[in-house]
């Protein structure tokens, strides 16, 4: 007797976000490598945003866009070998990079591209089944993230040339708003229209549809319309579309807001997810600061590159870890009991967790002494560190459970006897 879809479905999970915990530790210890003054930044920024981020938001927006839209979703044998394949990609920009050598580095980032674009195709699908569904905006968001990060590893690709610091400038502006505010971003905020309420235990509040559908075209208009105006170097043009961008981050935060107000966050969840929402909207205002008052492109990239770790932490590694905090006991837990356990575990330190995070974010961003930026770089590693060992211990007790209940449903030998019997 097989798995029923339910336990084969949890067990197919326990293994994909196996390799999302794998990059988090990976992050870690090349966070504090970095802090001691030894290791790259690139590396740390890559190995938790293309490694981590990327894996997750392929494996969860699947899961999303199936529940939400009601829709069959990916068999776990196709979307095991999408994650194999976008791993191989990852491995090769990691090694290509750190090696200096752009074989690996535009081989790896091109099958990258290629499983995204796949990715997107099937979303594009499901909606297609179910186009008239109430979240089907919502799940639309994924798409504009895709090609954002399309689009994102070809300016990427492009750093890898000798170009003008000018030139390199431009495309690295870009290339930064494309990923963070692009892959990540728009995926985050088309998630939490629905996330949001279920991590807080609370309904839906009303106009979400039509804040999806205001939030999707100012978002995306703007995004598209700074990078036209970061490479071309248009400052004017660049500053007044980026406030697109801004106002269609206001639109998600209108109902975000509501919500909190309906029900105050408790978990350490619901703590990670606002704060990680709130240093989004710093990032934005912020961005839209340094885009003012820089002269040029060399200036605006200095500014960018200075936002950048602090942004990466405080918004996408804590989203990330809050809503992996929720999540992975809904999907393993096996039911409700096994889901308060499991979701127990990883509750554990998570008030210390995100104070400690959190302040390391303040450290990376104001301009302190580098001994304090080394005390941020340690914390947010700290931070990582303790949740991938307790979401260790959580995916592996989810796993023994799922064994326990596959065994028991498996039919004794006398029972299997009386059953062949006429």
């Amino acid at each position: 007797m097989s798995a029923p879809p339910r336990t084969a479905r949890a067990s197919w999970h326990g293994k994909a976000n196996a390799v999302v915990l794998t990059y988090l530790a990976a992050s870690a210890v090349a966070a504090i490598v970095h802090a001691t003054g030894h290791g790259s930044l690139w590396l740390v920024v890559h190995l938790f945003l293309l490694g981590a981020v990327t894996n997750a938001i392929v494996i969860w927006t699947v899961h999303f866009t199936a529940t939400l839209l009601q829709a069959p979703a990916s068999a776990p044998h196709t979307a095991s070998r999408r994650l194999v394949a976008l791993n191989l990609g990852v491995l090769g920009v990691l090694v290509g990079v750190t090696t200096d050598n752009s074989v690996p580095t535009v081989a790896g980032a091109a099958l990258v591209a290629g499983v995204i674009a796949t990715h997107v195709r099937a979303l594009v699908r499901t909606v297609g089944i179910r186009r008239n569904s109430r979240f089907a905006n919502a799940v639309r968001f994924y798409w504009a993230a895709a090609v954002a990060l399309v689009v994102g590893i070809a300016a990427g690709i492009a750093l890898t040339f000798h170009l003008s610091p000018d030139w390199h400038s431009r495309l690295y502006s870009s290339h930064v708003h494309l990923n963070l505010f692009g892959w990540v971003a728009l995926t985050v905020l088309g998630t939490e229209f629905t996330l949001w309420p279920m991590v807080l235990h609370t309904r839906i509040v009303d106009g979400v549809e039509r804040a999806a559908r205001r939030a999707l075209l100012l978002c995306t208009t703007g995004l598209a319309l700074t990078v036209a105006g970061l490479l071309a170097a248009a400052r004017p043009l660049t500053a007044a579309v980026l406030t697109l961008y801004a106002a269609g981050v206001c639109c998600c935060l209108d109902p975000f807001v509501r919500t909190a107000r309906q029900r105050l966050p408790r978990s350490p969840a619901a703590w990670m997810l606002a704060a990680g929402t709130g240093w989004l909207a710093v990032g934005v205002a912020l961005d839209l600061a340094a885009v003012l008052r820089s002269g040029d492109p060399i200036e605006l990239a200095h500014h960018i590159e200075g936002v950048v770790p602090w942004l990466l932490a405080g918004f996408a590694a804590q989203t990330l870890l809050g809503a992996l905090t929720y999540l992975l006991p809904v999907v393993l837990g096996g039911g409700p009991v096994g889901g308060r356990r499991l979701a127990a575990v990883l509750d554990r330190l998570g008030t210390t967790r995100t104070l400690a995070l959190n302040l390391g974010v303040v450290l990376l961003a104001l301009p302190v002494r580098a001994f304090a930026v080394t005390i941020g770089w340690t914390l947010i590693a700290a931070a990582f560190t303790s949740f991938v060992a307790l979401a260790v211990v959580a995916v592996t007790g989810a796993a023994t459970d799922a064994r326990h209940r596959k065994r028991d449903l498996l039919p004794t030998p006398d029972q299997a006897r009386a059953r062949r019997q006429p």
